[in-house]
């Protein structure tokens, strides 16, 4: 590694290659002196250090400029003409017949499958889908190192190391590759203000304080020397920003990451060095602290960290979606620290207070005025700007520039709207008298849909509002009796749902103003905080005007006429004024619709149907779509939607049979998804098709559904007018057949097509854009009549494709074009950067 490049990239590789090489096999005689040297002070005999890293599988580093030629000789289509191995191990202390390889554009893995090792899987996780890593150093005991990466789509990549490999160097390297330039987050411009009065000599926590894990602050500058020096972790232009320290461990935040220092065993000797990049975290909160004996405010991250998912009762299904912090009282300023997540997350502070006056100023809080409203903790709209001089000044919550445009009050809690995120104020104690109180920020990015309830009837007289956000935070309870079925999973803040009095709040309302900060505008972006939802979208509807509405859609057949929904719609002000129905379609008591930014279910509940729910699922958030064609039997259709979310995030609509165009359905969806990303070939011969000779084994293999090469440019032609499911600067670059069903690469998505029945008439269209499958991999073929295997890793369900044994070239050609989507070429996700906003003229 050229350590005097900060940033490593393709080029520096390429240029430095003979230096690279000669720092490799010189690192690689430094590892193993280092190594040795630790050999001699070990209990532990070099013939047993072997037999313990071979049978715990710890991989042992290579050349990696020599295993790159074996690669290009052995492998010729796997690596890129300008991608080069920076990092190579070989498993089992050496011994092993698995490799895994740091690129300058992946994570490449390496598995021989099978007795005989024939049948090899490659798997490749682009840096840019990593969200956090850690290096975890060797113990006393415990004598090998670990890499971990976590890794969206494909979840977690663990990797265990020999003693002698250097750990530092990988980490600085993943530092450069993964971090810089893309996970820094939003620039602090001085907005936190250093504590002086805070303890910042460093002193050892007290007794009370380490059995608590109570971190204590510390003086940064010292911090940062440290970790520049030894151990050297980080960037060259990294600055640490805060840092915190609990006896052995610390908790740092830089400008480009969260950094946790875990010391563990009696010894110390073990650290683990964990990176979690700014943009995977998706809300924070803060704990002030309480009376007596809760002397301690908490700081709580939550975060997306792909893991295994576990069912175990008493856990989260993921271990990795928070951390928590307990400060000790006194040696902190949390409404700094908060301050300083706040700018991180939503954008700096960087204008004077705002002018905008919120919208709901003047409203006037006459109390819950029921018993009822009271024990159910319901919550009632009150003054916005009085809410908004509270939060700014005690406590000092919201940034200068942000503002409170609608506020309610339950029993003692309250909820913030702002121009820039949701806030829930949660007063602990007995009747809300303690000091303790929890200010939970969940920023607009992260909530991907919404809906509102109406009241019911009889003892239904609650409205509320639901939000589902973008963390896993899924937990499963433990039985109460051991003779119980398991309960089931509680979403936690995976999907929030909250009380609304009836009388007190206009659920219409609420609808309106999420539309305006949750609905894309310019450029798949939300709507910028310097432009305040306009007061005359908070104007209370007119009373039964969402009766009226759902009357005039109960007269309609099951097609409805979109232009009359349109009008309608912008009647009852149900729809943005820049958005138009494009189709609308009713069942039952239940309607759906389709327009220029959202899907819009109206679901009517209840014995009376007096109770409606009103969901909204923004275009821009849905991951995966399929339509589905009437079969001889089942006389409906299907639209299924799967959004971005980790709890109910799949929608289903039955669409009678000759009342709705499917493909108009879908072709609509994929327009507002992949309609501006690249349709450009992948690969220069896509066009270049031989189709497999005939003979018995290719006719055998057909019969057990192994998938076989078809025409791409015939499938085009035919998939751009019967059915019309591509669009015009879309097409075909691979496609296979397996059975009936067919496997399709296209330039913008992958397509899966699945007949169904005993006739094959129902046939099922399932689109996955490419724009959001982060992670891929390939098995070659193997004996007997096993054939290779491609699989893309998705956040939802994985979509795994076998093809025909004997044709080798098609694996590869699925590699090729996955890889340069992929690594060359990565579509960048809606919504994905944020807006730059000129305050100049402010």
């Amino acid at each position: 590694i050229n350590h005097s490049c900060p940033v490593p990239c393709s080029s520096c590789f390429a240029l430095h290659a003979s230096q690279h090489s000669k720092q490799t096999n010189n690192s690689t005689q430094t590892f193993q002196r280092n190594a040795n040297q630790r050999l001699l002070s070990t209990p532990y005999s070099s013939s047993t250090m072997g037999l313990i890293d071979y049978v715990g599988n710890n991989a042992t580093q290579i050349d990696a400029k020599e295993y790159e030629e074996k690669v290009r000789a052995d492998d010729p289509k796997l690596l890129l003409m300008d991608e080069h191995l920076v990092f190579a191990f070989k498993g089992r202390g050496g011994s092993g017949r698995d490799h895994y390889m740091l690129t300058t554009k992946r994570v490449l893995i390496r598995d021989k499958k099978g007795m005989t090792g024939k049948r090899i899987k490659y798997a490749s996780v682009p840096y840019e889908s990593i969200l956090a890593f850690s290096i975890e150093t060797a113990g006393s005991v415990d004598t090998d190192q670990e890499l971990k990466m976590y890794a969206r789509s494909i979840g977690k990549i663990s990797l265990d190391l020999v003693n002698s490999v250097d750990a530092m160097a990988i980490h600085r390297f993943l530092s450069a590759v993964i971090i810089q330039g893309k996970g820094a987050g939003e620039v602090t411009a001085g907005a936190f203000v250093h504590d002086d009065s805070a303890n910042l000599n460093g002193s050892t926590s007290g007794f009370l304080d380490v059995m608590g894990s109570n971190y204590a602050q510390i003086d940064k500058q010292q911090v940062e020397d440290q970790l520049k020096s030894n151990p050297n972790v980080l960037l060259e232009d990294e600055k640490v920003e805060l840092a915190f320290k609990c006896g052995r461990d610390s908790f740092i935040m830089t400008s480009h990451r969260v950094f946790k220092i875990d010391v563990q065993g009696v010894s110390g000797k073990k650290i683990e060095y964990l990176t979690i990049l700014w943009p995977a975290i998706k809300g924070f909160s803060i704990e002030t602290a309480g009376n007596i004996m809760d002397r301690d405010s908490e700081l709580t991250l939550f975060f997306n960290l792909p893991d295994k998912p576990s069912s175990a009762e008493g856990f989260p299904r993921n271990s990795r979606t928070r951390m928590k912090l307990d400060f000790r009282d006194g040696q902190a300023d949390l409404f700094a620290v908060q301050h300083y997540i706040s700018d991180k997350l939503l954008g700096s502070d960087t204008v004077a207070t705002s002018q905008f006056a919120p919208n709901m100023s003047g409203h006037q809080d006459s109390g819950s005025g029921s018993m009822l409203a009271w024990m159910g903790d319901d919550n009632r709209m009150v003054d916005a700007a009085e809410a908004n001089r509270q939060f700014h000044s005690s406590p000092p919550l919201l940034q200068n520039c942000e503002n409170v445009e609608l506020a309610f009050r339950g029993r003692r809690d309250m909820l913030l709207f702002t121009t820039k995120r949701v806030i829930f104020v949660d007063i602990q104690g007995f009747m809300g008298m303690g000091k303790k109180v929890e200010y939970i920020s969940v920023p607009w990015k992260t909530v991907t849909a919404f809906s509102v309830r109406s009241a019911g009837s009889w003892a239904d007289k609650d409205s509320e509002m639901c939000l589902w956000l973008d963390f896993d935070d899924v937990f499963n309870p433990q039985r109460t009796n051991q003779d119980d079925p398991p309960p089931p999973p509680i979403p936690r803040r995976s999907w929030i749902e909250i009380d609304f009095q009836k009388d007190k709040v206009d659920t219409l309302v609420i609808h309106r103003y999420l539309s305006e900060r949750l609905m894309r505008v310019n450029g798949h972006q939300l709507k910028p905080f310097t432009n305040p939802v306009s007061s005359d979208l908070l104007v209370p509807s007119p009373p039964g005007t969402g009766e009226k509405l759902l009357d005039w859609i109960g007269d309609n057949a099951a097609a409805i006429d979109a232009e009359a929904v349109d009008e309608k719609f912008h009647e009852a002000g149900m729809l943005q004024h820049d958005e138009h129905v494009a189709f609308a379609f009713k069942t039952g008591r239940d309607s759906l619709y389709l327009t220029n930014k959202r899907l819009f279910v109206i679901d009517v509940q209840g014995f009376t149907g007096k109770r409606k729910e009103y969901m909204s699922v923004p275009l821009d958030v849905i991951r995966s779509w399929s339509v589905e064609s009437a079969g001889n039997f089942d006389r409906d259709m299907e639209l299924r939607l799967w959004f971005k979310g980790h709890w109910n995030n799949k929608v289903k609509q039955d669409l009678r049979k000759g009342k709705a165009d499917i493909f108009a359905i879908q072709s609509h969806i994929a327009h507002f998804i992949i309609g501006s990303a690249d349709g450009t070939a992948a690969l220069a011969n896509a066009q270049a098709y031989e189709p497999s000779p005939p003979g018995a084994a290719t006719k055998l293999l057909g019969f057990l559904n192994d998938a076989h090469m078809k025409d791409p440019v015939e499938l085009t032609s035919t998939l751009r007018s019967s059915p019309a499911l591509l669009q015009d600067d879309e097409s075909i670059e691979a496609a296979f057949k397996c059975g009936r069903d067919l496997f399709l690469v296209s330039t913008k998505r992958i397509i899966v097509i699945d007949k169904k029945g005993i006739t094959g008439k129902s046939v099922e269209y399932k689109s996955h854009p490419l724009m959001y499958n982060k992670a891929f991999s390939i098995e070659t073929e193997g004996h007997l009549m096993k054939g290779p295997k491609a699989k893309v890793y998705t956040d939802d369900n994985d979509i795994e494709q076998e093809l025909a044994k004997g044709e080798k070239d098609n694996i590869w050609a699925i590699h090729n074009i996955l890889s340069e989507k992929m690594l060359n070429e990565p579509q960048e996700e809606i919504g994905e950067v944020e807006v730059e906003i000129d305050l100049s003229t402010e």
